[in-house]
């Protein structure tokens, strides 16, 4: 309000006397707005943008986007408004924007270095990559989850990490099924064998989702029935892919399992409708990278993921959802072989949203908490686990 009169007194010298007169409350008023009316532009109880920073670091005093839109007029409680690749955001403490649909395409076992060479080798079956890598968001030293300081392995406990906080003990590809067996057996839990059943009764992304009043869906490509628990060799479909099937809250809720575990082929559908705040897709093990499996030749794998992701990622891209403040992530498990050469590579990922950098490399150590951490900061969600202490991809957005 003191701003606003002195703004007033310079720019109406001439009519001095008017303006201590009566009129001069109604008159201020009229034009500056009262506390309450700046309050909403900026957002309520906004905070500071953490040492992360957010956007380009630089907070605005009123909201709005690039186009006009006014993002910024309801940031949530801590959230203040940023400015990222141009667009104005509301921004989390850590720095990353808030987004309105958030996408995770899970992909298998594949090392940087592998992908990193094929592109720039001019392979005929990566000109999809290529096009990712110069158009938007990338990372040289992205890695799977860790616990007590060692990558974990195989596919399943990085699966059950990324949206849970942590691997929960979970060391092989068991089973969501109790009834499966003891992992604690003999044999029955190895990187090759998951003759035993892991189910898990913690708290998890879709949980949080559903307590926040927002919307998920995950995608198994070859699923055919919804919440279905077992592998389908015919369509490649792998139970372990679609880690939501392991928690006890989803997997013995019925309803809620078969409304929210659903075959692939109904994804374009949603998309074009109205799509879920959190959609995850697992293709099958021909598209996303598993078979063939050689260890020595990854060429095929390559290839396919390629194709497939040639056809999804514009699918995306094109959409409303993602267009209108989206995030859309293409993330690998782990590295080659599970492993088995090198137990912690450095694996690919592609971070793609209108608020994201293009044309962009991070040499940021970044693991799966950290992309746990940035969904949940993008969807105004509490952090689970180990993403809690994890530091989210902020420097891929400012």
């Amino acid at each position: 309000m003191k701003w606003c009169v002195k703004q007033v007194r310079k720019r109406d010298m001439k009519f001095r006397a008017w303006i201590w007169g009566m009129a001069l409350v109604p008159a201020i008023v009229a034009a500056c707005g009262s506390d309450d009316s700046i309050s909403a532009v900026t957002g309520k109880d906004v905070g500071t943008v953490g040492t992360d920073g957010g956007g380009d670091g630089s907070l605005t005093s009123e909201g709005g986007s690039s186009d006009g839109g006014d993002v910024c007029a309801s940031c949530p409680s801590g959230y203040a408004c940023g400015t990222f690749n141009g667009k104005t955001a509301c921004a989390s403490p850590a720095g990353i924007p808030l987004f309105s649909n958030v996408f995770v395409v899970m992909m298998e076992n594949l090392s940087y270095s592998t992908l990193n060479d094929a592109i720039t080798s001019g392979d005929d079956g990566t000109a999809n990559f290529k096009t990712f890598t110069e158009t938007h968001a990338t990372g040289d030293d992205y890695h799977g989850a860790h616990e007590s300081g060692s990558a974990v392995h195989p596919s399943l406990p990085n699966y059950i990490a990324l949206t849970s906080g942590d691997s929960q003990g979970v060391s092989c590809d068991c089973q969501p099924l109790p009834e499966a067996g003891d992992c604690s057996s003999f044999g029955a839990c190895t990187t090759l064998t998951g003759n035993c059943g892991c189910n898990q009764g913690v708290e998890n992304l879709a949980d949080q989702i559903e307590k926040a009043s927002k919307t998920w869906k995950a995608y198994g490509e070859g699923m055919g029935t919804p919440c279905n628990l077992a592998d389908d060799d015919t369509t490649s479909y792998a139970v372990r892919h679609v880690p939501f099937l392991y928690y006890d809250s989803i997997r013995t809720d019925a309803a809620r399992c078969t409304s929210h575990v659903v075959d692939f082929s109904t994804f374009a559908s949603d998309l074009a409708g109205t799509p879920a705040n959190f959609m995850y897709i697992a293709p099958n093990l021909t598209n996303d990278g598993h078979n063939p499996s050689n260890p020595f030749d990854h060429s095929a794998n390559i290839s396919n993921t390629n194709t497939f992701l040639g056809t999804l990622v514009p699918q995306i891209v094109g959409s409303a959802a993602f267009k209108n403040g989206g995030l859309l992530v293409v993330v690998w498990d782990e590295d080659d072989a599970s492993g088995v050469f090198s137990n912690d590579d450095p694996i690919p990922i592609f971070v793609m949203s209108p608020y994201a950098k293009t044309k962009f490399v991070s040499h940021v150590t970044a693991d799966h908490y950290s992309l746990l951490a940035t969904i949940e900061d993008g969807l105004n969600l509490p952090r689970l686990a180990q993403a809690k202490t994890a530091k989210p991809l902020v420097d891929y957005f400012k």
